[in-house]
């Protein structure tokens, strides 16, 4: 009898992680209890303020979808989402997994924040948030563990606070504010119960386009790696990865960012052999094809890589980061590296 109450309580936890890779090692572990991916690359693309969570579903379905999923696919999925999110209480326990990197930390304040709003026990909502496990040199997540070492960190656990619910709602608001500056505040002040969140939201303001050439961190990563040989896309997915201390960005944003550095007014890579950068899921390529294009720099490329022009001259900008649109046609933020601040520039 006291085993199958025990049985019965395993079941009986909710288990939200990121992604289906974590979700599918959670789901293979011993942990027990349903899995829900948070399935929402949150650190590119529009997050207007003054939205509910279903509101701004619609708004990244219409920004995420493509050649394989319609908007009412993508719609349909963040609804059986959200959906599955609200019957919370059908669980004894909601355990949040995550780790230390942007796209967790993102992830992170968007749930805390929902959850303030409800109606829950503070005693049966959890978080797992780690930037290390034994054995792994440097750690880059949940999705490098295996079942069983996912397991081990159940244990670990711990209550969610007061003040991590407060800190995720005023994260969340400042980092869907059409003003980065109210991010900025933020990040000034005391984030110490989310020890992760400062240097993710750090890595966030660098993607803002730099004062310095005009480029984001991404762009010159790539732009740089490209000028020293690496011209294999899936080589150059892989290698920028190694240049990031916390990994958030995955191949298809990776994908796009080269595909605009080709794309560009006047482009900084050259893509051969069709003189145009095509990527998965483009029905138009395919994995063989995808695998023979072979990039490399531009003299516009070299000249901005050198700092003898501006990206600016050659790039035209109109994309979001939370809820600031950046736009080269208007007011534009730029990151300032050396104060480490953003600054507003003429349009």
């Amino acid at each position: 009898m006291k085993l199958a109450r025990v049985a019965q309580l395993t079941k009986s936890r909710l288990h939200i992680t990121n992604g289906d890779g974590a979700a599918n090692l959670l789901k293979a572990s011993s942990v027990g209890g349903d899995v829900l991916p948070w399935r929402d690359p949150m650190h590119h693309g529009p997050f207007p303020s003054d939205l509910d969570i279903d509101a701004v579903s619609k708004v990244r379905a219409r920004y995420l979808a493509g050649p394989k999923l319609t908007d009412d696919d993508v719609v349909r999925d963040f609804t059986l989402r959200n959906e599955h999110l609200k019957a919370f209480k059908r669980y004894q326990e909601v355990v949040l997994w995550f780790e230390h990197d942007l796209l967790d930390q993102l992830q992170i304040l968007q749930l805390l924040d929902w959850f303030r709003t409800a109606e829950f026990d503070p005693d049966t909502l959890a978080l797992i948030c780690i930037d290390r496990f034994e054995g792994f040199e440097p750690f880059r997540g949940l999705g490098e563990l295996s079942p069983a070492q996912m397991s081990s960190l159940l244990e670990c656990r711990q209550p969610v606070t007061e003040a991590q619910l407060q800190l995720a709602t005023d994260g969340w608001c400042a980092f869907r504010s059409p003003d980065p500056r109210d991010l900025e505040g933020f990040i000034a002040g005391e984030l110490e119960p989310l020890p992760f969140l400062r240097g993710a939201l750090m890595r966030h303001l660098e993607e803002y386009p730099w004062l310095c050439d005009g480029l984001t961190r991404t762009e010159r990563q790539l732009l740089a790696l490209v000028a020293h040989g690496t011209s294999a896309p899936g080589n150059l997915f892989f290698e920028n990865m190694g240049l990031e201390t916390a990994l958030f960005m995955g191949d298809l944003l990776t994908f796009r960012n080269i595909a605009n550095l080709c794309g560009a007014r006047i482009p900084l890579l050259l893509c051969e052999p069709k003189g145009e950068f095509v990527y998965p899921p483009d029905m138009t390529i395919s994995r063989d094809e995808f695998r023979q294009q072979r990039l490399s720099v531009t003299e516009t490329g070299e000249r901005i890589l050198s700092g003898d022009i501006d990206a600016r001259d050659a790039v035209e900008r109109d994309f979001w980061l939370g809820g600031v649109h950046i736009n080269s046609r208007q007011t534009m933020w730029m990151w300032d590296h050396n104060d480490q601040r953003l600054k507003a520039t003429s349009g």
